[in-house]
């Protein structure tokens, strides 16, 4: 008759640690629901790099999470996500917040606690402060890599409290949905309406109508390799100033408005000498152009001496030679630079400069010396 005990061998259900609720905080996560398109990453240089000059500002758009304390000290918490199923990447989830001020901070124990992002930006700590509502932003940035699948994904963000250890002594849980989405193909709407018919039958036929049908997909891989021609059309008149072209381009923008560049200058010096070209030819051959000109290269107003006196004679008739000592020759200005810095200087470069603005019968004397604190 066989044994109905069970046997020692038989393997129990590991019990799980107990987490008590998150006291005196609590968070809200809005929206509960997000769609977001699967786009590419991109490989190489991106059209993006016009007019690289200035910064790009990005407002983080995702899921806005906040946490509130009605405590009467200072917490800190743990926010990280949780997928639902096999398929979450931790990769997808970004967190971003606002910086607080040291001076905020109030003294105390608060100063030695910080915000901190953690494990690639995918884990956040934060500090909340008595009756404080803290804010961050959840951004959830999946990749058409071959890997991520469009549909519907599940997961949970959760908040623990590790105000006096590492370990949660509480726990609260938000539950949250985001929907993963082909791109819709621009290109479908150029063609005959016989294909966009015959796609919205597709659509209604498979089993999710949001997903676009094979053909559409593959038509967005033309546009993947027409895009960068047309943002370089949409922001073609960048790459015709002088302050949003990018450098590759300055070289040519020189040459375009007849002014020779030099490599070697620093970059915010050849984009301002384009910039003034204009200014610089009308005023080229003068003493008020050669200056601007000076200026932009060195940072520093030359002084430049276009009428210099005769030097000492030892006697009307005293000559060394054929040389009268002291004498200036005609038509020749002097050229005094004081400059912080004599090794920023390339005084070959800016022999060229005055070579260049000069009038063509004068002659002129450099004189390049270290600008003295005052």
């Amino acid at each position: 008759m066989a044994s109905t005990m069970p046997s020692s061998r038989s393997k129990r259900p590991v019990p799980q640690p107990v987490v008590a609720s998150l006291e005196h905080l609590n968070g809200a996560l809005v929206p509960d629901t997000l769609r977001l398109t699967l786009f590419p990453e991109p490989v190489g240089a991106s059209p993006d790099g016009l007019g690289t000059l200035w910064h790009r500002v990005h407002r983080a758009e995702g899921f806005k999470l906040s946490v509130t304390s009605d405590d009467t000290r200072h917490r800190i918490v743990e926010i990280r996500v949780k997928g639902g199923d096999a398929r979450w990447r931790d990769r997808w989830v970004r967190w971003s917040f606002p910086v607080r001020r040291v001076r905020e901070l109030m003294g105390g124990d608060a100063v030695e606690a910080r915000d901190m992002l953690l494990e690639d930006d995918t884990v956040l700590n934060l500090l909340v402060m008595p009756g404080e509502t803290r804010e961050a932003t959840l951004e959830i940035l999946p990749i058409l890599d071959g890997e991520t699948d469009s549909g519907t994904y599940i997961f949970e963000v959760l908040i623990d409290d590790i105000t006096d250890s590492n370990e949660s002594s509480g726990r609260q849980v938000l539950d949250a949905m985001v929907r993963f989405e082909h791109p819709t193909s621009q290109f479908l709407q150029q063609l005959p309406s016989l294909y966009k018919e015959a796609m919205d039958d597709l659509r209604q036929s498979q089993e999710d109508p949001d997903d676009p049908p094979f053909f559409e997909r593959f038509l967005i891989g033309f546009e993947d390799g027409y895009a960068p021609i047309q943002q370089t059309l949409n922001s073609l008149e960048s790459l015709f100033g002088p302050f949003s072209t990018p450098p590759d381009f300055l070289l040519w923008m020189g040459a375009w408005v007849c002014m020779p560049l030099n490599e070697n200058w620093p970059e915010m010096r050849r984009r301002r000498l384009i910039r003034e070209a204009v200014e610089l030819f009308r005023w080229r051959g003068t003493k008020r152009g050669l200056s601007r000109y000076l200026q932009i290269y060195t940072g520093v107003v030359p002084q430049i001496d276009d009428q210099p006196v005769e030097g000492m004679r030892l006697g009307p008739d005293t000559k060394l030679g054929m040389t009268k000592l002291g004498d200036i020759p005609p038509h020749t200005f002097v050229v005094n630079l004081a400059v912080p810095d004599l090794e920023s200087i390339n005084e070959e470069i800016v022999h060229d400069i005055i070579t260049f603005e000069k009038p063509a019968h004068t002659a002129y004397a450099l004189r390049i010396v270290r600008q003295m604190p005052t």
